[in-house]
């Protein structure tokens, strides 16, 4: 695994050189997403969620027993902080998450698929990892759809091309680890690739893009960090 990551990283250093930088195609591209992307997202009250319910010790749950619960955790002697001791609710998954994105070799310049989608706290679509799902998505337990490009993704180890593991936000989840992948496929296997939402971006325009305010979704770059 060490020896195909280092040598995508010396392609994509050469890549660079001769790359497409241009961005404003992309940006135009992101805003015609946003108008036909028709996700609507409104808050209401926990006890309005149909598949979501307390248990005896008050902790928040999904009838699956999969996904994230919502708990309370009390933290004590932490010396170092702001303040010492003090309690919160943390979001506790049963299963971690794979977070991977798909790279090509375009004529000697490499180019990442990134997804433009949309989360519940987003306030528009941001390009995404090429694939995201918990392993509660890949069991399909909330009954719907497999997650896009499932088959590529976990379809054969050989084409991974870096590894790693990630853990979520302290604050906010309790230990929970994400599989980072970077996985290789051949152009003319990219070509198959027709979702409307995908896009190819080479590393100069997302360095570029990252620097435009709520393009580029923070995954994006833990992945990449491993080139």
């Amino acid at each position: 695994m060490n020896n195909k990551i280092d040598i995508l990283r010396k392609k994509v250093s050469e890549s660079q050189k001769n790359e497409n930088k241009k961005v404003d195609h992309i940006l135009k591209w992101l805003k015609e997403r946003n108008k036909i992307n028709k996700m609507k997202v409104q808050k209401v009250p926990i006890k309005e969620l149909t598949e979501w319910s307390y248990k005896k010790n008050g902790n928040l749950f999904h009838k699956s027993g999969q996904f994230f619960s919502v708990e309370g955790v009390k933290v004590s002697n932490a010396i170092e902080r702001e303040v010492s001791t003090w309690e919160q609710p943390i979001l506790n998954q049963k299963h971690g998450g794979i977070l991977a994105i798909v790279s090509r070799d375009r004529k000697g310049i490499i180019e990442f698929l990134l997804y433009a989608r949309k989360e519940p706290g987003d306030k528009e679509v941001k390009l995404c990892p090429s694939f995201s799902a918990t392993q509660s998505n890949i069991n399909r337990a909330h009954g719907g759809k497999k997650t896009h490009l499932t088959d590529i993704i976990l379809g054969n180890k050989k084409n991974y091309l870096g590894e790693t593991i990630h853990f979520e936000e302290g604050a906010r989840f309790w230990k929970k680890p994400n599989k980072n992948l970077i996985v290789g496929i051949n152009f003319k296997d990219s070509l198959k690739i027709k979702k409307p939402d995908f896009i190819w971006l080479n590393m100069s325009q997302i360095k570029k893009l990252n620097f435009k305010k709520g393009i580029i979704n923070p995954f994006v770059k833990t992945i990449l960090f491993m080139i």
